[in-house]
């Protein structure tokens, strides 16, 4: 019974101290330098004080736990560490959260980089490459192309974040299956959250076959993980659009992220 409950001891205290060196980041002093950069990104701008208060604590907390690594010579700044921070975390605001459990790095390159792209055809294999932007890993990643965030941040405004897009794919993976259904919470409605996003994404894809536009990027009409991404970029950079188009939609990302975002005003 005693070597029963040895590792379960040990996993509680190790929690107790996860929680403990979380707390302490989260209520250290935030450097007047990342408050700057916070101060050059147009979402951070329109964030009411209150919530502006909560992302700083977790941007330190997930600084102090996350890895950044430049690729193909980029070099890691705190500029581009505070900006990348930033925007994951605008998606924890207001919610619990473990912060991107899976997640263990933040790999930065200069620019759009090349991938192995491999296809299938007649049951014959056929080697490719493709150039990408970004990418979320299931485990362990996030890539992303500096240049690409540069070019976002310097139009106040684009409706389009890389950062968020990819990082809202981490969350949409963390019940272990990235397929547009996040883990809604104890007392979710499952039903309702699926009847109104499969509504949606039929008709986003009815309007990208039929070349119509829409507020959302038709970029989300591959399946239903780039449209949960793609409705996350819009519901935080598009907010009234999304919210005057797509009500129901946008109730639902309301109920599930918990902030506001077409109350926001600079």
């Amino acid at each position: 019974m005693l070597l029963f409950l040895v590792p379960v001891v040990f996993l509680f205290f190790r929690k107790r101290r996860k929680i403990s060196r979380r707390q302490a980041s989260f209520r250290k002093p935030f450097p007047p330098e990342w408050d700057r950069i916070l101060d050059e990104i147009p979402l951070c701008r329109r964030l009411p004080q209150d919530l502006k208060k909560e992302l700083r604590g977790h941007v330190s907390v997930f600084l102090s736990e996350k890895a950044f690594e430049g690729c193909m010579g980029q070099k890691i700044s705190e500029d581009i560490k505070v900006k990348i921070a930033a925007h994951a975390c605008m998606l924890l605001l207001n919610r619990d959260t473990d912060y991107f459990p899976r997640l263990s790095s933040v790999l930065v390159y200069p620019d759009a980089y090349w991938v192995n792209d491999d296809f299938h055809i007649a049951g014959q294999t056929i080697k490719g490459k493709a150039v990408n932007l970004g990418e979320s890993w299931e485990q362990g990643a996030v890539i992303l192309s500096w240049k690409k965030i540069v070019e976002e941040l310097s139009d106040d405004k684009c409706g389009h974040s890389l950062a968020l897009h990819e990082f809202a794919h981490q969350i949409d993976a963390e019940d272990g299956f990235l397929n547009g259904l996040p883990e809604l919470g104890e007392g979710s409605r499952y039903g309702k959250w699926a009847s109104v996003f499969a509504k949606e994404y039929e008709n986003l894809r009815d309007c990208s076959v039929g070349g119509d536009e829409d507020v959302i990027d038709d970029y989300g009409a591959q399946d239903p993980a780039e449209f949960f991404a793609v409705v996350t970029e819009g519901f935080f950079l598009k907010s009234c659009e999304m919210k005057m188009a797509h009500p129901e939609l946008y109730r639902e990302l309301v109920g599930f992220y918990k902030v506001e975002p077409a109350d926001w005003v600079l």
